[in-house]
């Protein structure tokens, strides 16, 4: 009974916390890697910080230097400081030899890639929920690692006997078990350590607030007793006034220091939960102590190879077949899907039920799994496409193994791609598989590749029975809608205006819900053309008078855009309103909103919200008639003095900015106080004009210690753009 218990336990525990732990432990990989690499790139002087005490280092610092603002000693051992110096070659933050104070290396960024597989680990760049996830399944791991071990000395009867050898009579289950047996304690410092990060994140740890002490001046020089080894910050005093002292951060207090007798002032011990926080940051990510290190990746392959091993253990336990009745050997129809999430899989699976009911030798597998099929007359590839036009996950080895493995027969193929037309890279590579399988000879591709937008199923009916049609193959899909459980809300045109620039034509309509429903401006407005099910979204702004704000631009071709343009004063539609909480206007700081284009309108119905807030507005259009269409909103808010600060770019007409990066060059001072004050950014408008903001806010913060991607995992720049 015990021993189901905790089979049962650690079962669903892994699968609970299965695609996030696997994204956790190979990032964990690769992350380990840094503190080793940062190790061996840290200056070689880093062993006299042993030896050398602050009063060795500070007089050279005076002596090197004009001005010295700060001292830090990293975790590798690496001394940096940051100085005004004689010459450009001696000025601003730069590694020094701690014996000599001089210059030894410049302080290299931090590495695109490292940030990127970093803010992966932390969140899944879904800001704090993805940080709650992530949290949540490490101290998932936790419990995991307790389940396993109890099963392994349950499996071993008894503790004393955990250690004894085992026979080998399943590699998967021996290699699980043997490995957990030895990896169980890593395992469990490195999730504390983890679980201690996110509970510190989360505000969730008792703060104390431990008492400072004042001292009485007795002339000790301070500084001759505190080794370099000791310290992680010293800062410097900003003047020469005697209140103003020198301030250092030891690894388990703080100080403030007379800047003249360089004794004690103030001696404050730092909290045992800030300690424990700081502990928790080595345990977990190794910085400082690269042996560590490098047993945590060790640690993160395991973890990968446990879920491999605990997943084949699993499956033979439930069932030794798969749920292909037809092997890749006997099937006629091989569907092939590359799916990032699972959404594009559930796609095949219906596809696959669909054509098994009538009777079809069909056999359905990952595009990663690709292999000889020599039965086979009809190969469908579903396929996602991740990131910047990239494979999915499950397709990545897909077009290495085409160009390796020979098929027996021709294959008929239909490439169907799934995507997102608010994406640039629409479907892409989609596209590059179709494009790869057209010049091969072994595939006979039966169409140009379908391209579905948002998952629409009714695209993908008329795709699979377009295929089904010329083939002469019998099948039978359901029909289904996009928006079964969704009820639909009225609106009333009461205001409609339209400005035609030269070069295209925008306008606006101010809807008027006629149910009771509950929005705010940054929400999105689902809408549909008579007779379609696709539906369109748009970005919602709220009128003074609580109703709905839409900015659009007619395309030629747009169905929906030109359906609302057609619409009149009085006339009823119909749409889904979607809570957009990742755009809505934080509360509590300062907020700058940049836009272009028809992304002005959710702004607009911003400007009243949280009156005793700080706004500043960058919009940029292609000529001033474009802000016509928004010249009575501006006006009125105005009055109210509700826009703070309101600027303006015009990219085909004679202006000082064109475009809104320019106005946030020229005011990056401000931007970058801005964000020095933790106030936030909002974004709305095109893609190419997102892409361009945020290079220039990089730009704008280069020589701070703020990050862009750090400002976007946290929420402070928030995005809404098409």
């Amino acid at each position: 009974m015990a021993s189901s218990f905790w089979r049962y336990s650690h079962l669903i525990l892994a699968l609970l916390s299965s695609v996030f732990l696997f994204i956790a432990a190979a990032t964990g990989i690769i992350l380990s890697a840094e503190p080793v690499i940062q190790q061996a790139q840290s200056p070689a002087e880093k062993a006299a910080l042993d030896t050398l005490t602050l009063s060795d280092l500070i007089p050279k610092l005076k002596n090197e230097y004009i001005e010295v603002f700060s001292v830090e000693v990293e975790k590798e051992g690496a001394v940096k400081v940051d100085v005004i110096g004689f010459d450009e070659e001696t000025d601003g933050a730069f590694y020094i030899h701690p014996a000599t104070a001089k210059k030894s290396a410049e302080i290299e960024p931090k590495s695109d890639f490292f940030e990127w597989v970093t803010a992966l680990h932390r969140s899944l760049f879904m800001h704090n929920s993805g940080r709650i996830i992530m949290g949540i399944t490490v101290f998932l791991l936790l419990l995991m690692a307790t389940s396993g071990i109890a099963l392994v000395i349950k499996s071993t009867n008894g503790l004393k006997h955990i250690f004894t050898r085992l026979k080998k009579h399943n590699e998967a289950q021996y290699f699980h078990t043997v490995l957990g047996r030895w990896s169980f304690i890593p395992i469990m410092v490195m999730a504390f350590g983890g679980t201690i990060m996110f509970l510190d994140t989360q505000g969730l740890l008792e703060k104390e607030v431990p008492s400072s002490s004042v001292k009485e001046s007795n002339n000790k020089n301070i500084f001759e007793d505190i080794l370099l080894s000791e310290v992680v910050t010293l800062n410097f005093p900003f003047s020469s006034d005697e209140t103003d002292f020198f301030e250092l951060e030891l690894h388990d207090k703080n100080l403030k220091i007379h800047q003249y007798t360089n004794s004690v002032v103030s001696d404050t011990p730092k909290s045992n939960t800030e300690q424990l926080v700081n502990l928790s940051e080595t345990l977990h990510t190794g910085r400082g102590q690269f042996i560590w290190a490098i047993i945590l990746g060790l640690i993160s392959i395991n973890l990968i190879y446990f879920m491999y091993s605990g997943t084949k253990i699993a499956w033979n336990r439930i069932s030794s077949k798969t749920r292909n009745k037809f092997g890749a050997e006997d099937a006629e129809i091989i569907i092939l899907v590359g799916s990032e999430n699972g959404s594009t899989k559930k796609f095949a699976l219906q596809l696959f039920k669909a054509l098994i009911s009538k009777g079809n030798t069909v056999f359905v597998d990952e595009m990663n799994a690709y292999q000889a099929y020599p039965k086979a007359k009809h190969l469908l590839v579903l396929t996602s496409t991740y990131g910047d036009g990239e494979a999915p996950f499950k397709a990545r080895k897909f077009l290495d193994k085409v160009n390796e493995i020979s098929q027996p027969n021709t294959l008929s193929t239909y490439v169907i791609g799934f995507g997102s037309m608010s994406y640039p890279q629409f479907c892409q590579y989609a596209i590059d598989v179709h494009e790869a399988l057209a010049n091969n000879r072994q595939f006979d591709l039966f169409a140009p590749p379908f391209l579905i937008d948002k998952q629409s199923f009714t695209s993908f009916k008329l795709a699979i029975d377009e295929w089904a049609k010329q083939h002469k193959i019998s099948i039978d899909l359901p029909n289904e809608e996009d928006h079964p459980s969704q009820e639909k809300s009225n609106f009333e045109i009461v205001r409609k205006e339209i400005v035609d620039d030269g070069y295209s034509t925008t306008f606006t309509l101010s809807l008027k819900p006629l149910n009771h429903n509950k929005f705010q401006a940054g929400d999105l407005l689902a809408i549909a053309p008579p007779e379609e099910e696709h539906v369109r979204y748009y970005s919602m702004g709220k009128t003074h008078d609580g109703n709905i704000l839409l900015s659009i631009k007619k395309h030629d071709l747009g169905k929906c855009s030109t359906y609302l343009f057609k619409q009149e004063l009085g006339d009823k539609i119909r749409g889904i309103i979607k809570i957009n909480k990742s755009f809505h206007l934080p509360k509590n700081n300062d907020v700058i909103l940049i836009a272009n284009g028809t992304g002005i309108a959710p702004f607009l119905g911003m400007n009243s919200m949280y009156t005793n807030q700080k706004k500043t507005f960058y919009l940029g259009g292609r000529t001033k008639d474009g802000f016509k269409l928004y010249h009575h909103l501006i006006q009125e808010n105005s009055s109210k003095e509700q826009f703070n600060t309101l600027h303006f770019a015009i990219s085909k007409e004679e202006s000082e900015c064109k475009y809104v990066q320019d106005l946030i060059r020229k005011h990056k001072h401000e931007v970058l106080e801005h964000l020095k004050n933790k106030g936030s950014i909002m974004i709305c408008g095109s893609l190419k004009m997102r892409d361009g903001v945020l290079e220039e806010l990089k730009q704008c913060v280069s020589n701070s210690n703020l990050k862009i991607e750090n400002l976007i995992e946290k929420g402070k720049i928030k995005m809404d753009c098409y």
